[in-house]
């Protein structure tokens, strides 16, 4: 007779963590390569960098919701309803118009241009009085979000509203942690 075991896992796992650990990296890495000068690939990583940041702080929204309304948290409602009724159930103001806020409604601007990624025609004939850069006539609108100092931003007001959340819900840091365990037992004919 083959072998058997029991094995029983117990765990919760925080995706906003490894997102979070992800914007991190970009972040980190961009700040290496500007200082060091060498910056190959650093407009990528500054688009990986804000990409994450714009799910990481998203996660971050649905894990206090979750974690304060549980079975009631509207996970399919769009991020501003969510963070309109976290506001409301934790009794904090959310000013659109400034930051963090402001910086959150780019960023998923920015996230959703990509992710939702659409042609853009431009058809333009003008006259200037200076030689304009070339390159900057090819450049789509969300590319201007694209910059070390918005990364840095983005990363700054992440913080920022995700310490607001958990003081307002009263979470421990620590509890948002991914947490877990396992165990394993040899069954015998008899068990």
């Amino acid at each position: 007779m083959a072998k058997k075991f029991q094995i029983a896992v117990e765990a919760e796992r925080f995706i906003h963590n490894d997102l979070s650990n992800c914007a991190l990296h970009f972040s980190e890495t961009i700040r290496e390569k500007v200082i060091s000068g060498e910056t190959e690939g650093v407009y990528l990583d500054m688009m990986a960098a804000l990409v994450f940041s714009a799910f990481s702080i998203e996660a971050k929204i649905n894990f206090v919701g979750w974690r304060v309304l549980e079975d009631g948290w509207p996970e399919r409602a769009n991020l501003w309803e969510k963070i309109a009724l976290l506001s409301k159930v934790l009794g904090f103001e959310v000013d659109r118009g400034s930051r963090p806020w402001q910086t959150l409604r780019n960023l998923k601007k920015f996230r959703d241009t990509l992710a939702h990624g659409k042609p853009e025609v431009v058809e333009e004939v003008k006259v200037v009085d200076v030689e304009p850069e070339v390159w900057d006539a090819l450049k789509a609108q969300w590319e201007y979000s694209v910059t070390p100092e918005f990364v840095g931003q983005c990363r700054e007001d992440e913080n920022q509203i995700w310490e607001l959340l958990l003081e307002a819900a009263d979470i421990e840091l620590f509890t948002t942690l991914t947490h877990g365990g396992h165990s394993l037992r040899s069954l015998t004919e008899g068990d």
